[in-house]
């Protein structure tokens, strides 16, 4: 789990002269979280959302470092049920690794590969897949990571299927 925390702290997103997509949709932050345009101008490169995101669905952004409040280096998009109880989708976020030189393949061993909009992807799904958690629901899911136009992206769900991750994915702008 530790390992898992320490991951989902390393991701970002850069895309590169790409303004800020304006959402057709009321986007419904909790929790007063910061907002995409504040995001945007407190980090050095673009911020890219889902443009496929169920309406009621909220967001909530976390920052980090936590404590740093005008130099954000990552930040992740925690898209929560409409009643806030449950985490769906997390959306990591940060700027390609310099060391990207090394194949995504060989840092995620047993991960399926997978196309998101001609970028190359890696899912992998959770090792206790189909089992029942502690609140009685159905672990489903898993880790998907991608880079796109230099910006290292990674989704995590447990209680969002495969395709329904990849779908969020694909929507991505």
């Amino acid at each position: 789990m530790k390992l898992l925390f320490k991951r989902l702290l390393v991701v970002f997103i850069l895309i590169q002269n790409i303004p800020l997509i304006v959402q057709a949709k009321e986007i419904k932050y909790n929790h007063e979280s910061i907002t995409l345009s504040e995001i945007q101008r407190k980090v050095d490169f673009k911020v890219v959302v889902p443009q496929n995101i169920p309406n009621d669905w909220t967001l909530e952004i976390k920052t980090y470092p936590w404590d740093e409040k005008d130099k954000i280096t990552n930040f992740s998009l925690h898209y929560m049920d409409s009643n806030d109880k449950y985490l769906l989708i997390r959306i990591e976020q940060s700027k390609e690794p310099s060391n990207s030189s090394k194949s995504s393949k060989e840092k995620f061993i047993n991960a399926e590969q997978v196309d998101i909009n001609g970028h190359k992807g890696f899912f992998i799904e959770w090792v206790n897949s189909g089992e029942v958690d502690n609140k009685g629901e159905i672990i489903t899911g898993g880790l998907l990571h991608w880079i796109q136009e230099g910006t290292f992206l990674e989704m995590g769900s447990s209680r969002v299927s495969r395709n329904k991750m990849l779908e969020v994915a694909r929507s991505m702008k």
